[in-house]
């Protein structure tokens, strides 16, 4: 038996930009361990495995494995899962954009997918409010284990960490550091497994468009993720942390763009929406374009 599976570049509409995602959109009848073989197989930072809700109020049940290890939400995957769905017919209901619930290993979410005609569907996702915290780091330390100079380190800003995603956030000042530096893999592998980050966000404010909010360059390597082009749910957090350092709009609603992947030559955007309530931020939604750029089929793995 076969089972089909797509290849989307997500956060844009030009083919081998942005950020690849595999989708398996029939993925009910995988084990845990298949799932986790078939992303090893195909190969992308993300896999997004997709199933039938398990109960109702639910429209659809997600999981997302890097090659290495299944994660708890993948932004990019997330929009790649909905542009295939799309594309098959699959999306049925009310409303535009049509609202859709959906079950994940750790709690539901909200997504929401503006049908465009003959176009792909934009695709927008709720990830909540990052918790965010000062890193105790010490920049220098932080700098060689990145791989970047220390003296590229914004120091204007302070370090900040997501424990939530173990992510560590690091200010950068200018745009040609961010894009210039070879990221070291293994420092941050070791780094990280001293102070408990598994992802490394650069976060810098310098961008090619001044329409952008922020330029990101981003790492999982302990997640075997050396470099993820475009990541949606970074700049999530890269909103909420330059939020806190009173660099946003002000308003109850905020939309803006977000830049990354031109280091790799994988360019992409990512709308950002953040709604505050009395001044707080109490939801980020994330969200962009996809394009369907490979469709096949996949032996699934002995279980």
């Amino acid at each position: 038996m076969e089972i089909p599976f797509v290849l989307v570049d997500a956060f844009t509409d030009v083919p081998y930009r942005g950020n690849t995602a595999g989708v398996v959109t029939e993925a009910g009848d995988l084990t845990t361990e298949q799932m986790q073989r078939i992303a090893r197989e195909l190969g992308q930072t993300e896999t997004c495995f997709v199933a039938q809700a398990p109960s109702s109020g639910l429209d659809w049940a997600l999981r997302w494995f890097t090659p290495t290890v299944e994660v708890d939400l993948c932004g990019h995957a997330t929009v790649a899962a909905f542009v295939a769905l799309a594309a098959v017919g699959r999306l049925q209901g009310e409303g535009e954009p049509l609202h859709l619930r959906c079950a994940t290993r750790s709690a539901p979410i909200d997504v929401w997918v503006e049908r465009c005609g003959d176009a792909f569907p934009v695709v927008t996702l709720s990830v909540g409010a990052a918790a965010l915290e000062p890193a105790p780091d010490d920049a220098a330390a932080v700098a060689r284990a990145v791989g970047i100079g220390a003296d590229a380190i914004d120091f204007a800003l302070p370090m900040a960490v997501d424990r939530g995603s173990d992510r560590l956030i690091v200010p950068v000042a200018q745009l040609g550091d961010l894009l210039g530096f070879a990221p070291n893999g293994a420092g941050m592998v070791a780094y990280g497994e001293r102070r408990g980050y598994r992802r490394f966000t650069l976060v810098c404010r310098q961008t090619h468009d001044p329409v952008c909010f922020a330029h990101l360059r981003h790492f999982a390597p302990a997640n075997g993720i050396p470099e993820d082009p475009v990541t949606g749910t970074g700049h999530a957090v890269a909103a909420v942390y330059l939020d806190r350092q009173g660099m946003l709009p002000s308003g109850d609603r905020v939309v803006l763009l977000g830049e990354q992947g031109h280091a790799l030559g994988r360019q992409g955007r990512v709308t950002v929406e953040v709604r505050r309530r009395s001044g707080r931020i109490e939801d980020v939604r994330i969200g962009g374009r996809g394009v369907i750029v490979a469709r096949g089929a996949i032996v699934p793995p002995a279980s």
